[in-house]
């Protein structure tokens, strides 16, 4: 698979803010690739180097194995999605899906087909006519993405499209912007701050913080096997053990409760069960020379039923040694 996007040696400065610290990062044409991490942490600020919104304060940007780095935003065909849906709000739906086509060479009936397609792809050919006011918030994202579709552009960027919506819309709007982007075999780029998001959406996750990336993967090698404290942290819960000049890590749903002592088991006091649907939150305290540790444990309901467990009583954990991580201090 070719490459379709790279940064090389990417820093960016506002002032004496360094908003990006030597970054580089190859896309491969038709990946779908998330920029995920808390707030300031320059993912954003990468998002619009790419677009040419912006333009860096050293290092390259190579679009199609070419230097894009002084080429215009304009020149670029990519298509974008903004958080604000940024639609016309004078221009009907229709309008504002063909309004990036009426300067092409096209005949209206071209025009009209190519509309009709992209409506028909996000699934709202009855809203055509309708004014964004009249819309809602996961109908306009909709329109935008078409719009955003609508140029065929070479790359798609998504800059947190999905943050200003419920969570039920937000569930059906990811699940459309996959299909598509598969149908598309579309290289895209989305920010977000959401893990769900990535886990759920990316073929691959480069996860940033103050600035740097701090490590790139499948969702899957992310979550399973990351490479410092604080990816660990970030993607999903995780308990730290504070041991030897170390820490152990361990997520909650890879400990095992039993009334019962077995090897390498440690005695806890269950202190509280929190529902949570399919399964139940249990925080279990762990008293030893230093103190206490609440460790978090997330078990099926299924299994809380059967094991009848109950706040206050005297429990074991078992941290599997196959599950357990280790992270500098």
């Amino acid at each position: 698979m070719s490459t379709e996007i790279s940064v090389k040696n990417i820093s960016k400065k506002y002032g004496n803010t360094e908003v990006l610290t030597d970054i580089n990062l190859d896309i491969k044409k038709g990946e779908f690739v998330c920029l995920l991490g808390p707030s300031g942490c320059g993912k954003s600020t990468l998002l619009r180097l790419i677009a040419g919104l912006d333009t860096p304060t050293t290092g390259k940007v190579f679009l199609g194995g070419k230097d894009a780095t002084n080429l215009p935003a304009s020149k670029r065909n990519f298509g974008i999605v903004f958080q604000s849906y940024a639609l016309f709000p004078n221009l009907s739906a229709f309008e504002n899906v063909a309004y990036g086509l009426r300067n092409k060479k096209m005949t209206t009936l071209q025009l009209n087909e190519r509309v009709d397609y992209l409506f028909d792809m996000v699934h709202l050919t009855e809203a055509k006519g309708r004014f964004p006011s009249q819309l809602s918030g996961g109908e306009q994202q909709r329109v935008a993405l078409a719009r955003a579709l609508a140029v065929d552009p070479a790359f798609l960027l998504l800059d947190e499209p999905l943050s200003a919506l419920d969570a039920k819309v937000r569930q059906k709007l990811r699940r459309q912007i996959c299909r598509i982007q598969r149908e598309l075999k579309l290289t895209t780029i989305m920010v977000t701050h959401d893990q769900d998001e990535a886990l759920t959406m990316a073929d691959r996750i480069i996860v940033m913080n103050r600035a740097m990336i701090m490590q790139s993967g499948t969702p899957q090698e992310i979550y399973d096997k990351p490479e410092n404290k604080f990816v660990a942290d970030f993607i999903g819960s995780i308990n730290f053990v504070d041991r030897d000049g170390s820490y152990l890590a361990v997520r909650p749903e890879n400990i095992r409760i039993s009334r019962n002592s077995e090897i390498n088991s440690i005695h806890a006091k269950l202190i509280e069960i929190e529902f949570r649907g399919a399964f139940c939150r249990l925080m279990a305290e762990t008293i030893h020379i230093n103190g206490s540790t609440e460790i978090m444990v997330d078990m099926p309901y299924n299994e809380l039923n059967r094991l009848n467990l109950t706040e206050g009583e005297s429990i074991y954990i078992n941290l599997p040694k196959e599950k357990l991580l280790r992270f500098a201090v």
